[in-house]
């Protein structure tokens, strides 16, 4: 007989030995009723080594699941099992591993194999439980890290708690201020700040409308920042909270760097001084001062002066933000034509600008380039 005959034939006896073979009871009916028990598992859960050894069809083969089995359903009926069968077993402990049969067929590990424990069962060396604690509960995080969880999944009590905890500050009045800031208290009380207050807070005015509060700060006995007291030079928006318009114009594209944290209000405006401008908070005798702090290259003096420098920088510049560049007023030569204006117009002076006014603005078409001021053209034309 060929070789491969014959393979084809052994083959064939062993699978009609299994299928209908007098000891074994592994048959096809079993594997449908243990699947319709315990459905969903991976298909290589679904083998016979569930119950035997590995000798499949020799006399005591099975295993420690499959003896309980057998014992239970009894030697004559061992070849036809049910769903009821196999759950009626469940509670047993097989291969006495300290887990259930049903605990091991849910967890995925072998019912039969005493090494194979599922996670957290007897098999496995656990740690003792904290004192206080039941035995297999979930670990309880300390107080202190228990009661920062609850602060995360809930800020706004954390902040309560904060406030609660926290000594709040009142205000003392401007009088109080005095005592130790005299000379600023001397200028502010004849300033427009003095006069006005906090909108819907009646105490919160003078000195506290902008630095906040001071009953820490006194109490503390004063100092730089003591107190929870604000100082505006490092924060513009204390000045924001009432100066809203300023706030937008810090926006626009050209603008002085005070977003950038570069300069501060308080370095043009003087809070206490009593001699301002209205509502600028400038002093008059201040008024290009302030600019020539940082432009002291436009100061002069000048042998010919623009006239426009002396009645102040905010003549041709806005000193906040514009969308201009060099924070003009306005764009080309719209902006000097705002007082270079002349009834034959486009002649200015004695000659004709027609061609040269559509070049750009008056001084970058190359010709009255020192725009400020100039010792050597009466023109300004360098």
């Amino acid at each position: 007989m060929p070789a491969r005959r014959r393979l084809i034939l052994t083959v064939g006896v062993l699978c009609m030995t299994c299928a209908f073979g007098g000891p074994a009871w592994a048959t096809i009916d079993n594997f449908k009723s243990y699947k319709e028990a315990y459905p969903g598992k991976e298909p290589k859960a679904y083998s016979c080594k569930i119950c035997h050894l590995g000798a499949i069809g020799k006399k005591g083969d099975l295993n420690g699941y499959g003896k309980v089995l057998k014992a239970f359903k009894g030697a004559g009926n061992a070849k036809k099992l049910t769903v009821e069968d196999y759950q009626a077993v469940e509670a047993e402990d097989a291969d006495e591993d300290g887990a259930t049969t049903l605990e091991e067929l849910t967890a995925g590990t072998d019912p039969s194999d005493p090494e194979a424990v599922p996670e957290g069962g007897e098999g496995e060396e656990q740690e003792p439980a904290p004192e206080g604690q039941p035995s297999g509960a979930a670990p309880q995080a300390s107080a202190p890290v228990q009661d920062y969880l609850e602060r995360l999944v809930s800020p706004a009590a954390w902040a309560a708690d904060e406030s609660a905890t926290e000594p709040q500050a009142e205000y003392v009045g401007t009088e109080t201020c005095a005592g130790c800031h005299a000379k600023q208290f001397k200028e502010f009380r004849q300033s427009t700040h003095a006069r006005i207050s906090l909108p819907g807070d009646a105490t919160a005015q003078g000195c506290e409308m902008c630095h906040g509060p001071g009953s820490l700060h006194v109490e503390a006995g004063g100092g730089r920042g003591v107190g929870g007291i604000i100082n505006p030079r490092k924060d513009p928006s204390t000045c924001f909270e009432c100066h809203l318009d300023k706030k937008a114009e810090f926006r626009l594209p050209h603008h002085h760097p005070l977003m950038e944290g570069k300069m501060s209000c308080a370095d043009c405006h003087n809070a206490h001084a009593p001699d301002v401008r209205p509502w600028s908070a400038t002093s008059l005798k201040d008024v290009n001062e302030a600019c020539f702090r940082c432009h002291k290259e436009q100061r002069g003096p000048f042998v010919w002066e623009h006239e426009a420098l002396r009645e102040g920088c905010t003549t041709c510049h806005k000193v906040h933000g514009s969308i201009h560049e060099k924070m003009l007023l306005a764009r080309d030569s719209n902006l000097c034509l705002r007082c270079h204006t002349q009834t034959n117009f486009p002649t200015i002076g004695k000659s004709s600008h027609a061609t040269r006014l559509p070049q750009g603005t008056c001084f970058s078409a190359g010709c009255h380039t020192a725009v400020h001021g100039s010792n050597f053209d009466d023109h300004l034309r360098y």
